[in-house]
């Protein structure tokens, strides 16, 4: 095998995967920031904004997962943002919870 029939990774790919985790992301805890400094009402709509907004992000990179991989390209990487974003989804779902509760 030479080095031109490897495979090379698709490097846009990754970068809209990172940018889509970071944006997301960013969302997420500036909805929390802005509950932070928010009175009641606010705070507690923003509170539960945060979690769903890194969710729908987890959803739209799943989304991208499967049109990557119906069109046979790299969807291995948005499988791993979806992952991630998922992971952080939990994360805020439990941190979010006992000012829900409380």
């Amino acid at each position: 095998m030479t080095d031109s029939d490897k495979p090379t990774p698709n490097r846009g790919e990754m970068r809209e995967a990172a940018v889509h985790v970071i944006v997301t992301v960013g969302f997420g805890l500036a909805a929390l920031l802005v509950a932070w400094a928010s009175d009641d009402g606010l705070r507690t709509a923003l509170v539960v904004v945060a979690p769903i907004v890194v969710l729908i992000g987890a959803l739209g990179a799943l989304f991208r997962t499967y049109r990557n991989w119906r069109a046979g390209g790299r969807w291995q990487i948005w499988q791993g943002a979806s992952w991630f974003l998922l992971a952080i989804f939990i994360v805020f779902l439990f941190s979010t919870g006992p000012v829900l509760v409380g």
